[in-house]
């Protein structure tokens, strides 16, 4: 049986790498939107909501239990993302040389989220993506019977 302390350790790794995922997604998904808006008002405000994650709100001790490799796999790519928010928030390049400079982070972003999957798997446990795939819904279906996890 696991003690509370891997649990919540899992349950940390398994939103961080949710909240990855669903940054990522955001990022890429998004760029058209966000690039036209950035290039057409030159305005700087909706990067807070394209670039928003909940890795800002955990502390080091939720990490605690994990591999020295799996916490360097998810300061990768969080370190990744807060350069490119960062250069956003400042760059006075035009708005092509920006788009082109993005389009190889996202592929930077991609590896290193892939990256960052294996670790978190391998730490979760889960043997090979589909079986991850296939806990994450479950978990995610039975959302209403976790319960309320903090990440203070």
């Amino acid at each position: 049986m696991k003690s509370d302390i891997e649990i919540v350790a899992q349950r940390t790794l398994l939103l961080i790498k949710l909240d990855a995922h669903s940054l990522f997604n955001r990022i890429k998904t998004r760029k058209l939107e966000y690039m036209l808006t950035f290039a057409v008002k030159r305005t700087r405000v909706h990067f807070d909501k394209v670039f928003f994650n909940r890795y800002r709100d955990v502390g080091i001790h939720d990490l605690l239990q994990c591999s020295e490799e799996c916490i360097l796999a998810i300061d990768t790519y969080y370190n990744l993302v807060e350069n490119i928010e960062w250069y956003f928030s400042c760059t006075e390049d035009m708005p092509n040389t920006v788009e082109d400079k993005l389009d190889r982070w996202i592929r930077e972003l991609d590896s290193s989220l892939t990256t960052m999957n294996l670790y978190v798997d391998a730490e979760l446990g889960y043997a090979d993506d589909s079986e991850a795939e296939e806990l994450e819904i479950e978990d995610i279906e039975n959302f209403s019977d976790v319960e309320d996890l903090s990440l203070e």
